[in-house]
């Protein structure tokens, strides 16, 4: 799994890097802000990023060598760093929020794979259970607090945004790591299939959620908040909940030994996660707060027993 991860970051780099190279007034035209004076500095840059995208090639096929864990830990340092230069850039005005957009791809999304190539044949992955309840327990508590007032059902979702921005994307940074523990759950469950489907699920929540961060806090046309938060919640609840039900579905088929109320828990989470799909796609408000009512607290309930109990067969 890390060695396909690492073989898609360095087609991700090089991709970037090309672009980069190539188009190096196009990102400043998708911002919607004047192009710099030198764009040879954007592209050189383009040129480092795609080198690395080299070096992640080799990694992926010499993963046993030590140089193998240095690439990768450098990369996952730069991929830190990257997100804290962002949001440094973004407070000081020199770029709008959506800029934050680019950080999804470019770096969260390869945070929880270069981490697990870092920590393979460590106990780390035993915690991943514990990490996915309690996150989801934060995220949780953090849509109740915060997150819902600026949602489809908050009362004035644009003024609540632009007030409590700080809060807004600190809640929506608790969702993204509470996605990338699912991911790590499911690996600790086990299943290549699974995980795969719920790595694809992460990419769309991360991605609906750099929407939230980053584009939804810099809107102020209630029609256009909408859209927004229309587009994020199709990617969030719609496609990245209904990939991670189906390979919990996988899962669930595959484990054998669960007591029957354990079992039972999950197949009602799999399924509010199919209603909540669905009501992500039918757009009603009302079927996405029942089915979070039910799914996120069975899902922490069952992860927690599974962190206690569970050794599998």
């Amino acid at each position: 799994m890390t060695r396909l991860a690492l073989n898609l970051a360095a087609l991700y780099n090089l991709a970037f890097g090309a672009w980069a190279v190539l188009l190096p007034g196009s990102f400043f035209a998708w911002l919607g802000i004047a192009e710099p004076q030198y764009p040879s500095v954007w592209a050189c840059l383009g040129m480092v990023i795609g080198l690395y995208g080299v070096l992640y090639a080799w990694a992926a096929r010499h993963d046993a060598q030590p140089a193998a864990r240095w690439i990768v830990g450098v990369g996952l340092l730069g991929k830190i760093a990257g997100p804290i230069g962002m949001v440094l850039a973004i407070r000081s005005g020199e770029l709008p929020p959506r800029a934050f957009q680019v950080c999804v791809f470019n770096d969260l999304i390869w945070w929880l794979p270069f981490a697990a190539f870092l920590l393979r044949g460590t106990r780390a992955l035993r915690a991943a259970p514990w990490l996915c309840a309690g996150l989801h327990a934060a995220a949780m508590l953090v849509l109740l607090l915060v997150l819902r007032h600026g949602g489809q059902a908050g009362d004035d979702p644009v003024a609540f945004v632009r007030e409590h921005t700080v809060a807004w994307r600190a809640g929506w940074a608790v969702w993204m790591a509470s996605a990338m523990s699912l991911v790590a759950f499911y690996a600790w469950w086990g299943g290549r299939g699974a995980v795969l489907l719920a790595a694809a699920g992460m990419a769309c929540d991360l991605a609906g959620e750099g929407l939230f961060i980053g584009r939804l806090t810099e809107v102020t046309d209630p029609d256009l908040f909408a859209s927004v938060l229309q587009r994020g919640t199709l990617l969030t609840a719609g496609a990245a909940n209904g990939l991670y039900t189906l390979g919990g579905v996988l899962l669930t088929l595959r484990s054998r030994g669960l007591p029957r109320p354990v079992l039972a828990a999950q197949w009602v989470t799999w399924a509010a996660g199919g209603a909540m799909t669905v009501s992500a796609l039918a757009g009603s408000t009302a079927g996405l707060v029942a089915s979070s009512a039910v799914l996120f607290p069975l899902l922490v309930a069952w992860t927690a027993w599974m962190a206690l109990r569970w050794r599998g067969s």
